[in-house]
């Protein structure tokens, strides 16, 4: 038996990809060896049998029980949530890192913003020798991990994986799309650069430039969202969604303008070129590793990003190109093999 660890797994990025890998694994012949562990609060598939999985609390506690009990049964662990098993188990295991911000933590831990992460980076160092390898989604992230000594080279394996195609087909053409409406869809995080982006739509409102910007802000930054306020009176398009399905935007506006300085894996860029957008990404390793975008710029400057929009109005950007590959796979062969 095979135990995929989904615990602490419950909303955003991982979620979405865990769904997916619950998808792929029941197409499989051998969909019966698999067992998931899953958190409480993630939305579990239609096609996964009760029998199939197990729901435990979300407490270190109750992981490190669930392993004591039932550690023996499996042939292969596959962690899913950042964090090695609390116990060293007797089979290969892996453990999926997706999260480039408890890499970041060790390196600002005397930042208040920065407090909680390195708290859960500490428990990755200390059960860091109860996995074998870590699964990572791009080349940049092995170098990450390598710079901390989680492990070498040789014990980071990049497979990445996403649902392929999922935002292909039926959108808007590029040329019957609004030609001057931009969007971002994403969490108010910091490391997202919202302020940034707001930065530099004010900046172009003063050089005489009133693009919209369609964006994704949500109540747990008040502060942005009455900046939003102050911006509307002003005259500057900007639309604020709260939440909206990422293809309501995607598919509708000919531009993906993305600020964020720092991702694990960039998926919405890999979404919004497969929905037939141009974007505007920073010049940034993580944005290399999964596309080769229309156009470049300094995320942290507001001109820098005021240029790149203005050159999109006024020249022919080309079109994106994916270069990160689905190699879900891979990685399904790799536990069932």
């Amino acid at each position: 038996m095979i135990l995929i660890d989904g615990l602490y797994i419950n909303k955003g990025g991982g979620a979405v990809l865990l769904q997916y890998l619950v998808e792929q694994v029941r197409l499989q012949e051998r969909k019966d060896d698999f067992f998931f562990l899953l958190d409480p609060r993630f939305s579990i598939p239609a096609s996964l049998p009760a029998s199939h999985y197990t729901i435990v609390p979300n407490k270190m506690s109750a992981r490190k029980q669930f392993y004591q009990q039932t550690g023996s049964r499996y042939t292969k662990v596959f962690c899913f949530a950042n964090t090695p098993p609390p116990i060293r188990l007797k089979v290969p295991v892996y453990t999926y890192f997706h999260n480039q911000k408890l890499l970041e933590a060790p390196h600002r831990r005397f930042e208040k913003a920065f407090w909680k992460l390195y708290a859960k980076y500490l428990v990755v160092k200390l059960f860091n020798r109860n996995t074998d390898y870590y699964i990572v989604q791009t080349p940049h992230m092995v170098e990450e991990m390598m710079k901390l000594k989680l492990k070498d080279a040789a014990h980071c394996l990049t497979i990445p994986f996403y649902d392929t195609g999922k935002y292909a087909g039926a959108h808007t053409p590029f040329q019957e799309r609004p030609v001057d409406h931009f969007a971002f869809v994403s969490t108010p995080s910091p490391q997202k650069n919202y302020p940034t982006l707001l930065d530099a739509w004010e900046h172009l409102h003063t050089l005489g430039h009133t693009p919209g910007l369609h964006i994704t802000i949500d109540d747990t930054a008040p502060h942005l969202l009455a900046r939003l306020e102050a911006m509307k009176a002003k005259g500057i398009q900007v639309f604020n969604y709260n939440y909206i399905d990422p293809r309501d935007l995607y598919f509708k506006y000919r531009y993906l303008v993305c600020p964020s300085i720092m991702e694990s894996f960039g998926l919405p860029l890999i979404e919004s070129v497969e929905s037939g957008m141009k974007v505007l990404a920073p010049e940034l390793d993580y944005v290399y590793d999964v596309i080769k975008p229309s156009i470049t710029f300094d995320p942290w400057k507001k001109e820098s990003i005021a240029d790149a929009v203005i050159k999109a109005l006024s020249t022919d950007l080309p079109y994106p190109e994916i270069r990160a590959k689905n190699e879900v796979d891979m990685l399904i062969g790799l536990l069932v093999n």
